[in-house]
């Protein structure tokens, strides 16, 4: 496990080899283009138009029968003419929506047309909607109004005056210039439009499998074109930078001497934040997906996949507390290997549920426990539990030795990436810590009094580290406030180690669920003769079917916390941008 040391390359050369160079480039696949482009906005995903064009033909209700060949299919142009039918069909949607609302508005003023301004000296009309009991309020003044309609509370009230009125006892109603004739002749022009609208897209559903075909193509053309925008161009030049891995900077340098192009190659800058390219073995990548589930590690941190994905087996693993569980999971997992073996990114994750199965099937030998039911006392099996569940002492010791041990790794290996320097110090006085409380809780628990004060002073020592190096580098105060600082986190040391007690808690509450489980069924069975084994089948299987949900759901979510948040809290402190290689589909 690594994060992979990149390079900075800057290639410069003519604008008219520009496209050539892009499309070689995302061939090899090995780059991440740095925008040099000060006016360019921040790029999302370039895929998402060809994507959003597909799915807006799938998801048509009436399709045409799919062409096939593919001599007279263009895939720009019909991705081009599915997304502007798509943007005109829904301006005509919202356009037919505004004129519905506004010919309801203006049906209980009657259908009339509006004079022109100078067709009453001036005046206009103004339009209310009176409360009755407010009428006389507007009898009372000086205005020149008409009563239109009445309805059970309210009245249609129509006011001339060359200004909006004052004093009329309502809010005006805004009924626009155009009248409810125009307004209707102009829906029914829209509704058509939207019909042949419907009809257009209906006769490009024939292209959808041929544009699916095509998906990986547009959105490597849209990348390119995206790639090209991050590019600094000045005629007759172009340069294009990007981060690329050092020990592909040779393959790089061979190209572009090739190509006549121009390449610079220098390191990361004070000043840069390259991004974290990630690297483990295929059965250990899984754990980079875990990994940056979370948050990508920071290029000059460290690689915690491998740990992650054990870690995240072991936990799920406790939580099951089960090889029945197990071996159920066994079963779905190989019903989906063929199924999960069809990309890169899937075998990550075949990988992964080959390691939570193995870890949950272990480890429910270890507790012997299969859907709830102990093995018998004279099996091999039987001599294999050497955990017994039901231990409140004993499996409350194990997820706290769990923890400490977690908790000192994740400092360990944030210490150790600053090598020999002072800074890896409060990382290595944390672990201290922490090592120093685990021993003094065993001494308690073991009764061994001698071992209390060489842990005081571990502890001690490790307190000093923490403050007399958090601020490191620092002014003497802001060296003195940070190490303050630091201090307080003895609260956090000692609860993120007590948050592994989950892993007992919800182990023990799945155990328990399933020979609650077991016993109701024995009980059905035996309390309704005949009829009671099937009953008892029933809540066997709908009871570990219910347990099997939470307990997996449980495992996955504590699972994953107990790594992203008490782990990630003293190992990953930093955090960094996600190498997105710009690469071909698929490759």
């Amino acid at each position: 496990m690594a994060i992979v040391p990149l390079s900075k390359l800057t290639f410069v050369g003519h604008h008219a080899e520009k496209e050539r160079v892009l499309e070689d480039l995302q061939e090899l696949g090995t780059l991440e283009i740095v925008s040099l482009a000060q006016d360019v906005a921040p790029v999302g995903d370039p895929s998402k138009r060809s994507r959003e064009a597909l799915n807006y033909l799938e998801s048509c209700p009436q399709k045409q029968r799919p062409v096939t060949h593919a001599a007279e299919f263009d895939a720009v142009r019909v991705e081009e003419d599915v997304l502007e039918l798509r943007d005109h069909t829904h301006q005509l949607e919202l356009e037919r929506d505004g004129l519905m609302h506004h010919i309801e508005a203006l049906a209980p003023w009657g259908d009339f047309e509006f004079p022109p301004d100078e067709g009453f000296g001036g005046q206009r009309f103004w339009f209310y909607v009176v409360p009755q009991n407010r009428l006389r309020d507007l009898e009372a003044s000086d205005l020149t109004w008409e009563e239109v309609k009445r309805d059970g509370r309210d009245a249609y009230v129509i006011v001339m005056s060359e200004r909006e009125p004052q004093g009329v006892p309502a809010p005006r109603v805004r009924t626009g210039s155009v009248s409810r004739q125009k307004l209707e002749r102009r829906l029914e022009d829209v509704e058509l439009e939207l019909e042949d609208a419907s009809l257009e897209r209906i006769r490009l559903t024939r292209w959808s499998r041929l544009l699916s075909r095509s998906l990986a193509a547009l959105e490597d053309r849209a990348a390119r074109e995206v790639a090209a925008d991050q590019c600094y161009d000045s005629n007759p030049v172009f340069a294009l930078r990007a981060w690329a891995p050092t020990e592909a900077v040779e393959a790089l340098r061979g190209y572009a001497a090739k190509h006549g192009i121009a390449m610079a190659v220098s390191g990361p800058g004070p000043d840069d934040e390259p991004p974290t390219l990630l690297h483990n073995a295929e059965r250990t990548e899984g754990g980079e997906n875990l990994v940056n589930f979370y948050k990508t590690p920071g290029y000059s941190s460290w690689d915690p996949s491998s740990v992650v994905l054990y870690s995240f087996a072991i936990f799920f693993a406790m939580i099951i507390s089960d090889g029945g569980y197990g071996l159920v999971l066994a079963l779905a997992t190989a019903y989906f290997w063929k199924r999960l073996s069809r990309s890169a990114a899937t075998r990550r994750w075949r990988w992964v549920l080959v390691t939570l199965v193995v870890t949950t099937v272990v480890y429910g030998v270890l507790v012997g426990s299969f859907f709830g039911v102990a093995p018998a006392s004279d099996t091999f099996l039987s001599r294999l539990a050497v955990l017994d569940i039901t231990d409140a002492s004993g499996m409350m010791a194990l997820s706290i030795t769990i923890g400490a041990m977690h908790v000192m790794l994740g400092n360990l290996m944030d210490a150790r990436r600053y090598g020999w320097s002072p800074r890896a110090l409060p990382s290595l006085g944390w672990a201290l810590f922490v090592l120093a409380g685990y021993a003094l809780f065993l001494a308690v628990q073991v009764g061994v009094d001698w071992l209390k004060a060489p842990a005081v002073s571990v502890a001690i020592v490790g307190l000093v580290f923490v403050f007399a190096f958090s601020g490191y580098g620092a002014r003497p105060l802001a060296r003195l406030g940070k190490g303050l600082v630091g201090l307080t986190r003895i609260i956090s040391a000692f609860g993120d180690v007590l948050s592994y007690l989950r892993l007992f808690a919800l182990g023990l509450a799945s155990a328990s669920l399933a020979i609650a489980f077991n016993d109701m069924a024995a009980g059905a069975r035996e309390a309704i003769p005949g009829v009671g084994l099937l009953a008892a089948l029933i809540i066997l299987v709908i009871g570990h079917s219910l347990n099997l949900l939470l307990a997996v759901a449980s495992g996955v979510i504590h699972g994953l916390r107990l790594n992203v948040i008490e782990f990630f809290n003293w190992g990953l402190p930093e955090e960094g941008p996600l190498f997105r290689p710009f690469k071909k589909k698929g490759a």
